[in-house]
């Protein structure tokens, strides 16, 4: 602490500044102005799509799901890019869905088989993780709406 904040016993303490007498706040930027607002108008759209192929997977797809393909699907979801596209090892999907990973390559075999899965890239030791797109339920191949 500084010596400057320390008053000594058997002093007056300094007046409290009046709060009418404080320096004002400069005006705020309104969310127009910002520049970095023009940056994410043109991400509204991937959000409206992210958030109809979850609906889309709830209600077609989850149903007929087992617990592994759920978590399987799920955790792809939530790193899926913009587009769609998700880069996770089976070893990494197994550790945050806390399944063996025997249980999710069977999953990933079903999710492929049903359409709601599409493997970009088999990933390997030297080549890295696998790659994949999440499909909309019942449009093979298709990106969706």
């Amino acid at each position: 602490m500084s010596r400057d904040l320390i008053i000594p016993p058997g002093r007056v303490l300094p007046p409290m500044p009046d709060p009418a007498e404080r320096p004002k706040r400069p005006p705020a930027v309104r969310p127009a102005e910002r520049p970095e607002r023009a940056k994410q108008r043109g991400r509204k759209g991937a959000v409206r799509r992210r958030f109809a192929l979850l609906n889309a997977f709830v209600d077609l797809a989850a149903g007929h799901c087992t617990r592994a393909e759920l978590l399987c699907w799920l955790t792809l979801y939530r790193h899926a890019g913009p587009d769609g596209t998700a880069r996770a090892s089976v070893g990494d999907i197994a550790r945050r869905a806390r399944c063996n990973q025997s249980t999710i390559r069977r999953a990933v075999k079903r999710l492929l088989a049903a359409g709601l899965l599409q493997r970009l890239k088999r990933g390997s030791l030297a080549g890295g993780p696998s790659a994949y797109r999440l499909l909309y339920p019942g449009d093979k191949g298709n990106d969706g709406p």
